[in-house]
Parts: C-alpha cells; structure tokens; sequence
C-alpha cells in the first residue's frame, strides 16, 4: 500500500525500502512484479536484498544455480508490457475520465438527436461534422495529447504509453457512443 511504483505492472504493487529492511528484500515487490522470475528483488545496486546475496553466494560454492536476472531493459524500464497490462492500464486511466459522465453530457447536449440522424450527420464529410458537433455545443471530450498527460502523471515511464493511450482513447469513445445508443433507445 505505501512505496513507490518503479515500474507499470497493471497491480497495486509497490516499492518499500523500509520493508525491503525487514522482509530480507522482499519489500521491493513491484520490482518482483515487473520481472517476476528473477532471483534479485532489488535491481538497483542500492536496493537492499540480503536474500538475493544469501542466493549469489551460495551459487558461487555450487550449491544453487541457474539464477536468473533481470534483463537490462526491464532494469531501465524500456521493455514492452504484454496486453492484459496494457488492458487494465488503460482501463484504469480511461476511469479516470469518468466516461460515464460524460456520456450523460454528451447526450443531453445532443437534445434528442438519434444516433442514426448523427451518424448520418457525421458520415458527410468531416468538416460538416466538426461544424455540426460545434453548433450542437457538445462538451469537451478530452484529447489524446489531455489522456497522454494524464497517463504520464498517472503511470510510470514505459515504452508502452502509446499502446495504453490509444486503448484508453477508444474506451472512452466508446462509453460515450454506448450511452448514445442508450439514449437512442429510450427514445419513442
């Protein structure tokens, strides 16, 4: 519950070096959640893991072996995320939009159009609609760069943000356009 997040993993696990003194390293958890098959806990030279030099040490007298390590890209934080990390990051950051709101927003400001009288609208040409959805002074809907700023602050670094953005985006289109087609239902 308390430390630091080194390292997007799609949990709540955390880093805590204060822990980490007490549970012989395990307090680096989201270090072992980022490469969980990795007999070092600690990836930083400063990160304090008596467990791993107890394993270190007894490898050099051949009594464990075939340790494995972090490999360098996951230390530095530039490995790729796999889909269910991505899935549930961008679940978490869309959430943090409240797309359900906007949705209702969004519909009321719409005042009654369908779905289909706006996809038809839509469906002309872009400039039309840009020019519709202005006349129709429908609400803010955040940006892809208002996302990315927010992942940025939400996350740690990964080489995966653009993936996590992008899935976010479309979650949040895609509230907005399910409560449309709710409205468009509920009407007579």
């Amino acid at each position: 519950m308390l430390g630091k997040k080194r390292f997007l993993t799609g949990d709540d696990s955390r880093n805590n070096w204060f822990l980490a003194i007490f549970t012989m390293g395990e307090g680096w958890h989201n270090n072992h959640h980022a490469y969980q098959c990795s007999v070092r806990q600690g990836f930083k030279w400063w990160e304090y893991d008596p467990t791993f030099y107890i394993l270190r040490a007894l490898s050099l007298f051949g009594i464990v072996w075939d340790l494995k390590y972090p490999p360098k890209a996951v230390v530095r934080n530039e490995h790729r995320l796999g889909s269910r990390i991505i899935s549930r990051a961008a679940a978490q950051l869309a959430e943090s939009f409240h797309p359900e709101s906007l949705a209702v927003v969004v519909s009321a400001a719409l005042d009654g159009a369908t779905l289909a009288t706006l996809r038809e609208k839509l469906s002309t040409t872009q400039q039309r609609a840009a020019n519709m959805l202005a006349n129709l002074h429908v609400p803010h809907l955040p940006t892809r760069n208002e996302i990315c700023g927010r992942a940025m602050a939400m996350f740690a670094k990964t080489s995966s943000m653009d993936d996590i953005v992008d899935a976010a985006h479309m979650l949040i289109l895609d509230a907005v356009g399910a409560r449309l087609c709710l409205s468009a239902q509920n009407q007579p």
